[in-house]
C-alpha cells in the first residue's frame, strides 16, 4: 500500500504544472532592453504660415525601452539624412553622421515597403557592429513643439543589433 502511495505522489508530480514565478514586468523588460536605431520621416508644421515641409532623419536610442512612449532622443543621438525631403530609404544606402562622430548606414531592400509590417527589410551599419531593420508600422515616435510649430517625427524602419 505504501508503494502505491508513493508511486500516486510521484505521478501526481510529474504532472503537475509547473509554479509560476511572478516577475515585474519592468524587471523582465530591463534585462532583454538594448539599442535601438529608427529611420524616421518627419512632418514640420506651422500655425501661422508657409506650408508643411519634410525631412528624414537617423534616430538612436540607448535602450530601446526609452522610445515607446514618445520621448526624444538625445540632441547628439539624431542626424539628418535630408534636410528638405523624404528620404527614399528603400533605395541605395542612406548614411548620416551623429555629433558624435558615429556614422550610421543603412541598406533597406527596394521592396521592403510591400512586405508585411515587421519583417526583416534589410540591414544597416556603424561601424562597430552591424544591424537587422525591420518594416514599422508609422506610428510616431517622438515630437518637438513650440508655441506655434511643430515636428513630428514617424518611424519608417528600426534597427536592432545582430
Amino acid at each position: 500500500m505504501k508503494l502505491f502511495a508513493a508511486l500516486t505522489t510521484l505521478l501526481a508530480l510529474a504532472i503537475a504544472s509547473p509554479v509560476e514565478v511572478a516577475i515585474k514586468k519592468d524587471d523582465a523588460l530591463e534585462k532583454r532592453d538594448t539599442e535601438i536605431v529608427y529611420l524616421v520621416n518627419c512632418r514640420h508644421l506651422t500655425s501661422c504660415c508657409g506650408p508643411e515641409t519634410h525631412s528624414s532623419h537617423i534616430a538612436y536610442y540607448a535602450a530601446s525601452g526609452q522610445s515607446h512612449n514618445g520621448e526624444t532622443p538625445a540632441n547628439d543621438n539624431v542626424c539628418t539624412v535630408d534636410s528638405s525631403n523624404y528620404a527614399w530609404w528603400e533605395q541605395d544606402g542612406k548614411k548620416c553622421t551623429f555629433p558624435t562622430g558615429v556614422t550610421f548606414t543603412s541598406h533597406i531592400d527596394s521592396d521592403a515597403q510591400s512586405r508585411p509590417l515587421y519583417s526583416w527589410s534589410g540591414w544597416g551599419s556603424n561601424g562597430f557592429k552591424n544591424w537587422d531593420c525591420y518594416r514599422d508600422d508609422g506610428h510616431k515616435l517622438y515630437e518637438y513643439s513650440g508655441p506655434e510649430w511643430a515636428t513630428v517625427c514617424s518611424s519608417v524602419y528600426y534597427c536592432k543589433p545582430q
